[in-house]
């Protein structure tokens, strides 16, 4: 098979087993990679039994996939994703990152890694090419991750460099890695908040890239798995290299004479917070407030003139979005490195009312070392001041501490607690939801999840297809398992599937449609390939035919990848099922349905019993929440 190796590993932590399994023709053909194929494997070893799966136990099977296009020329594509059984939502979770490692995977031999068990005494899995062992980790057990990933690679002396040349979006400098750096490990590691299966816990890989979602790097302590470290020699096979070599220069070239392109390149992705936050896309002070006047004081000039250090970028990303900082002394002193994204932003400085950048920034530090989500863990400690505020959580229960809105030196504090499992902090590593039930009912009239997982910094009183996304999302209120930002803000394109128009975002009429075709497609695209959604603004879907059809030599349509998109969805939604989900938590909470008094979307709330009705009817959804029978049958989907 072109664009991909044809093998995954199969390792069982508890005994010890290392395998490697076959991946056939027909599972990247139904579901073509990433999360994709990672729900059918998951399925294939939990079946219907999946609902009674602990998440943090030895039977939930941790999955790495990689996408067919990752490891090849084609820009914009070196994404990986991590699924299981989430211990945050309790229904399917995934998250997937960029930087390094999934290419280093693919470079090594492998699509994806699959992990069950549970190792008696912690322990780190190394792969080199077909080399494969599982190696004690009792010393690096305690460390933070960018303790763990230092003194990992410095077991690896005299390799240099990140793994890939950095291109320009000119296509000035050479976009592929070097013999010498392939031999560069690449290094995943979770840090306390993991090793304490703190639910929202992250992965984190070369310290600035991030598994965030779901509670992967919880999975991760749960298995007593410190760390993954990967090197390989191997190159990635494409079926027609001279139409790969076309596809690349031509996407460049569109990225290039992108706008948005030369905004993430100059700010970051932090350089949607003025847009975002005068059309009323940025929430403030827990989704209360529709606007802000702090928000120029934390937007991307403010990040460059007052803390930019530099800038990194992933494996064959002419990009460059990436952040690096320093603060050189006061409080939040730090040394350069991995500055925050937007969504970290938005959570512990617009969320919580605090303008100083220099202290986002050693919160951003903070919460990789540790490795926990931001968006979680500061939508959680928003929550927390507001309940404060309103008397519901009394300082007795805080260890004495106030929590009050716009104070960094107490966000720093608190993000400590959490990742020690100290005080306060262990409350506040329950997750809002869960905080929430202990408290009571009027703590829950300010939540901001949906089916358990805190809705990221975009919010959907602004744009009513988002509500929609977010409400139907398989793992919970998330912003790029599907396109519909992309497409209801006018960003992204796609016209084989007739979304070309610029919606209106604040009106609900006709959006189930646009979300169900968008839903599908990012199934594909940001799932399944796996292509940055940043970046992959700039790829319309003959871009996306196009790169499949070089790479593997499959012949591809735009109608065959929407059915894979269809098929993924529903498989995941069935997971849901299976674990409990169904039409009761298609729902926004109260909280995104109360509109504000200010701002750009003041007065704006989305329709959702009319949105919800049109995307049952169009994806075939009983009153149980489940796809009919007819509709799996159609899709090959049978024995689900």
């Amino acid at each position: 098979m072109y664009g991909y190796q044809g093998k995954v590993l199969d390792v069982n932590l508890t005994t010890g087993r290392i395998e490697t399994l076959p991946l056939d023709e027909k599972t990247c053909r139904d579901f073509v990679g990433g999360s994709g194929i990672a729900a059918r494997l998951f399925f294939a070893r939990a079946g219907k039994r999946v609902g009674a799966l602990d998440p943090l136990g030895p039977g939930n099977p941790l999955i790495f996939m990689t996408g067919p296009l990752v490891g090849t020329p084609v820009p914009s594509t070196g994404r990986m994703t991590a699924s299981a059984r989430s211990p945050l939502t309790g229904i399917w979770g995934e998250s997937s990152v960029g930087g390094f490692f999934g290419a280093e995977l693919k470079f090594a031999g492998y699509d994806g890694i699959i992990l069950e068990g549970q190792a008696p005494r912690p322990v780190y899995l190394e792969i080199a090419d077909d080399q494969v062992r599982l190696v004690p980790a009792e010393d690096w057990w305690g460390k933070d991750a960018y303790e763990t990933i230092d003194g990992l690679a410095g077991r690896f002396p005299g390799v240099e460099g990140d793994g890939t040349d950095r291109e320009a979006v000119d296509g000035s400098a050479a976009g592929e890695p070097s013999a010498a750096a392939k031999r560069k490990p690449q290094i995943i590691a979770i840090g306390p908040a993991g090793e304490n299966l703190v639910p929202y816990a992250a992965i984190v890989h070369n310290k600035g890239h991030v598994l965030g979602r779901t509670g992967m790097g919880a999975v991760m302590g749960g298995k007593r798995l410190k760390a993954i470290v990967v090197r390989g020699a191997g190159k990635v096979p494409v079926a027609d290299e001279a139409a790969v070599k076309n596809l690349r220069h031509r996407l460049l070239e569109k990225m290039k004479n992108s706008i948005l392109i030369e905004a993430l390149h100059a700010f970051g992705t932090n350089s949607s917070m003025d847009l975002g936050s005068l059309s009323g896309d940025v929430p403030f002070k827990n989704w209360q407030l529709g606007a802000w006047e702090g928000y120029e004081r934390i937007n991307g000039a403010s990040f460059s003139d007052k803390v930019l250090a530099g800038t990194r970028t992933c494996y064959g990303c002419p990009v460059a979005c990436k952040r690096e900082v320093e603060v050189k002394d006061g409080p939040f002193r730090m040394e350069k490195g991995p500055g925050p994204e937007y969504e970290t932003v938005g959570t512990f400085g617009a969320m919580c009312l605090n303008d100083d950048v220099e202290a986002i920034s050693k919160l951003n530090e903070l919460c990789n070392r540790y490795g926990m989500d931001t968006i979680s863990a500061g939508s959680t400690i928003s929550f927390a001041i507001e309940c404060f505020e309103d008397g519901l959580i009394k300082p007795e229960q805080t260890g004495g501490l106030t929590l009050r809105w716009g104070d960094p030196e107490l966000l720093v504090e608190l993000v400590h607690l959490i990742g020690k499992g100290e005080g306060f902090g262990k409350k506040l590593a329950l997750g809002s939801r869960r905080l929430a039930a202990e408290i009571g009912p009027k703590a829950e009239e300010k939540l901001t999840t949906v089916k358990g997982l805190e809705a990221p910094m975009h919010d959907p009183r602004a744009g009513h297809g988002m509500g929609l996304a977010y409400a139907t999302s398989i793992r919970g209120a998330c912003h790029v398992s599907s396109l519909t930002m992309g497409v209801e803000q006018g960003a992204a394109m796609y016209p084989g599937l007739n979304l070309i128009e610029t919606y209106a975002g604040m009106a609900s009429a006709g959006k189930a449609e646009m979300v169900v075709k968008t839903q599908n497609l990012g199934m594909v695209i940001s799932g399944a390939v796996i292509v940055c959604q940043l970046a992959g603004m700039v790829y319309d879907d003959a871009d996306l035919v196009a790169a499949l059809t070089a790479v593997t030599g499959l012949p591809w349509t735009l109608e065959e990848l929407m059915e894979c998109g269809d098929r993924i969805w529903n498989l995941k939604r069935l997971i849901g099922n299976l674990s409990g989900a169904g039409r009761q938590d298609d729902m926004l909470p109260m909280r995104l349905l109360t509109p504000t008094a200010e701002g750009g979307a003041a007065g704006s709330v989305p329709d959702m019993d009319l949105m919800l009705a049109e995307f049952y009817a169009l994806r075939e959804i009983g009153p149980d929440g489940r796809p009919s029978r007819s509709r799996l049958e159609r899709l090959g989907l049978k024995e689900a």
